[in-house]
């Protein structure tokens, strides 16, 4: 059962990733590489897994970032493969939401055994999806925004495109996803800048000011994004996930 699982691979060392990627692939995972957490977050959001296989000195966001985003799902586990072996390294992973915290060099065989057990964990059917992420009615209208999951684009009603760093991306793709019903700002800032910020829904608000002023300059139009006075941000238009 467990050698189906679906397994990600966030490594910037290229060498290494396709090693990894190799002998995986081999023992008869379903495998996908990537070099970044940006690139991570694009491909998660077409092709889920079950098994995040994630390094912590990234470029750009660092791997303790995507830990804390992927605490919130548990139906992903994560396993951080780092050369940082100083007990606060290891610490600071498992409090990020890991599940393993392996030190390289690793031997592939116990990084295997690893996988086995967190996919045990999980408790899934392999040939089921594993990620129940809420979606939102997929109706067509004319009048719809439309978030593309693969490209990081909004399409407003007007059929103009907005380019969407990963923050902005995760945002709107959670909010958009809840059909409407608001999200707290600690919750929404914790899932987006990670649970260890202290001041996240101080840096969501800004990333929500600044979205809004890109979208009316871009597009034309205001993004329908809400404030809910005492409660967070939703997203109140017709929307759907492309």
């Amino acid at each position: 059962m467990t050698r189906q699982a679906r397994i990600a691979l966030v490594e910037d060392e290229d060498d290494i990733r396709l090693s990894v990627e190799d002998y995986l692939t081999h023992a008869g995972y379903r495998v996908w590489g990537v070099g970044s957490a940006e690139d991570f977050y694009r491909r998660f959001a077409a092709e889920p897994v079950d098994v995040v296989v994630l390094d912590i000195g990234l470029p750009g966001e660092d791997g303790l970032g995507v830990a804390e985003l992927l605490k919130a799902n548990p139906s992903v586990a994560v396993i951080i493969l780092s050369a940082r072996d100083a007990l606060d390294e290891r610490l600071s992973g498992l409090r990020a939401g890991a599940d393993r915290y392996l030190v390289k060099p690793v031997n592939l065989e116990e990084l295997t055994a690893n996988i086995e057990v967190v996919v045990r964990r999980l408790g899934t059917h392999p040939e089921q999806p594993m990620l129940d992420l809420p979606r939102p009615v997929q109706q067509q209208s004319s009048r719809s925004w439309s978030l593309n999951t693969q490209g990081w684009v909004l399409m407003a009603p007007s059929g103009k495109a907005l380019k969407l760093t990963a923050r902005e991306f995760a945002l709107l793709y959670r909010l958009i996803s809840l059909n409407g019903q608001a999200v707290p700002k600690k919750q929404l800032g914790d899932e987006i800048f990670g649970q260890r910020v202290a001041n996240s829904a101080d840096r969501l608000n800004v990333l929500v000011t600044r979205l809004r002023k890109k979208a009316t300059e871009e597009l034309g139009e205001p993004l329908p994004v809400k404030t809910a006075h005492q409660i967070g941000y939703a997203f109140t238009a017709n929307a759907l996930l492309a």
